[in-house]
């Protein structure tokens, strides 16, 4: 009978061991990566309904909240940790609040930093299974990835962006407001995940260039009225930026018009992540309600509404409410009442961006732009409506915010006003007379401006001449602008070359592409 064989214990040889310890790791890391993939909607302007959330490998299936309308969605915005490496496909049901059909052609944002936004690859509406999928072709790069529905503007960007302005020569209190520009306190209260909001600061300011025109226009602007509509506020900060800038278009329009600016009239509402309403009144639309004395206790409008009261003495030109909208819902537009639409500055913003429509108005419901209409007095008073489309990011925004200033550059700065009164007269013939053939590069541009350098290029001279002349003959006349000259006291070395210039004008200007028209 053969001895029964022993049982040695071979140990591992060492790349032996690296091998089983790699695949050990390797599988312990994608365990452990699908299992610690969590969700978070529980900050400034987050919205997701966390409890019926779900993460199933590699498929995240997500519950809209709406606190507004039951059983809907519409506002979305969480983070998802543990993504580093991973593909996931979210997944979310149709039930949006405008319908399932807005999801068509939509598409999700994600961002690694809050700031910067990309498109997810795919986004696809599936109407047979009532579902809204979306991802990435490619593994998410960090850790934490913040998703929204379309570009979030979190209460505290409100706040951020407004500090920065306190120090600009250009913008200055209310007479509603103190030295930080707040204008009051929204109420807080409790939401429907029964979170605690607290109260916030609410802000209102005027931007204006205090030696410009004797009679300025008053431009009052608008946003954040809707918890969801972030677009709006975006180009209101454009328009903002803008306005408080260096450019020499942002400069001329401070000497011509005030702006009163309230840029966030719901902040407890965008804070706790809401789809339409406030916190306090959250079965309220507050662009119904926009009716002084009480706004039927919503106390967010009614600091805004009775501080454009007070600031602007009830009486203004101009007011826009900055909102956005849904796919599907005809792009940007402004909703705008029949007999508005013919409005120079409306006209010149749709010039400078043909990619905004006009929409009809009745002003029937109590909206801001009602409010602006029959509490402002206003001329001109609207909605404007942005629209979240793919592919249009941050920039987009802002730049169409922008094109608002610069649409009411056009309409309002009298061009070769020198001494900025309002008007072309032979006082600003006078001013460009004193500064002609002089090298202005060392003054700033609206100092330049005001000497005769109408083309910003450092220097007044024949150039500019061609365009003070076309100014001013449409402005007086080719006589009006004759005369100018019969008005020089004595000849002297200027004069004398500027009477030149003008007999050369006919041959020299209309052949400069810069200086258009003829004598």
């Amino acid at each position: 009978m053969p001895a029964p064989r022993k049982k040695y214990n071979t140990p591992m040889t060492m790349p032996t061991k690296k091998i089983v310890c790699a695949c050990l790791l390797i599988l312990l890391s994608v365990s452990s990566a699908r299992a610690v993939i969590t969700l978070d909607g529980d900050f400034d302007h987050g919205g997701l309904d966390e409890a019926n959330s779900s993460v199933a490998g590699n498929l995240v299936m997500l519950a809209g909240r709406d606190n507004y309308n039951a059983g809907d969605w519409k506002w979305l915005y969480f983070s998802a940790d543990g993504v580093n490496g991973l593909q996931p496909t979210f997944r979310i049901g149709d039930n949006f609040n405008t319908g399932g059909s807005s999801l068509v052609g939509h598409a999700m944002v994600y961002s690694y930093d809050q700031e910067n936004w990309s498109f997810f690859d795919n986004n696809a509406r599936s109407s047979s299974a009532g579902t809204f999928t979306f991802s990435n072709n490619s593994a998410f790069t960090q850790n934490q990835v913040w998703v929204a529905y379309g570009l979030p503007y979190s209460a505290g960007r409100t706040a951020s962006h407004t500090s920065q302005l306190v120090s600009s020569p250009w913008v200055s209190p209310t007479l509603s407001g103190n030295s930080s520009l707040v204008i009051g306190q929204s109420p807080g209260g409790i939401d429907d995940l029964g979170r605690t909001v607290m109260p916030q600061d609410m802000y209102g300011y005027k931007i204006s260039d205090p030696t410009g025109v004797p009679d300025k226009k008053k431009i009052a602007l608008v946003s954040g009225v809707h918890s969801n509509e972030t677009l709006g506020n975006y180009n209101l900060e454009g328009l903002v930026d803008f306005l408080v800038s260096d450019d020499i278009e942002a400069s001329l329009l401070r000497k011509y018009a005030d702006f009163y600016v309230y840029p966030m009239a719901n902040p407890d509402g965008r804070f706790a992540g809401y789809n339409r309403s406030t916190v306090q009144r959250e079965s309220l639309d507050p662009n119904r309600y926009w009716v002084p004395p009480n706004y039927n206790n919503l106390d967010d409008i009614e600091v805004v509404g009775d501080a454009l009261i007070a600031d602007t003495g009830g009486d203004v030109d101009y007011l826009l409410d900055f909102h956005s909208t849904v796919n599907g819902k005809d792009g940007h537009h402004g909703l705008i009442l029949p007999a508005y639409q013919s409005d120079p500055m409306w006209l010149n913003l749709l010039q400078l961006d043909p990619g905004v429509h006009t929409q009809g108005a009745s002003l029937i419901d109590d909206t801001g732009a009602k409010f602006g209409r029959v509490h402002l007095n206003a001329e001109f008073s609207a909605t404007f409506e942005t629209q979240f489309l793919a592919g249009e990011n941050i920039d987009r925004f802002l730049t169409l915010g922008r094109n608002f200033g610069l649409a009411f550059e056009r309409t309002f700065v009298v061009a070769a006003d020198l001494n900025f009164d309002g008007q072309l007269t032979s006082l600003d013939w006078n001013l460009f007379l004193a500064g002609s053939e002089t090298n202005l590069s060392i003054l700033s541009p609206i100092d330049a401006y005001a000497a005769g350098d109408l083309n910003g290029d450092g220097f007044n001279d024949i150039i500019d001449f061609g365009i003070f002349k076309n100014a001013y003959v449409l402005a007086n006349g080719l006589p009006g602008f004759q005369a100018l000259f019969t008005q020089v006291p004595e000849p002297n070395s200027k004069s004398t070359t500027l009477i030149a210039l003008f007999c050369l004008a006919l041959f020299r200007i209309s052949r400069h592409p810069l200086c258009s028209g003829s004598f």
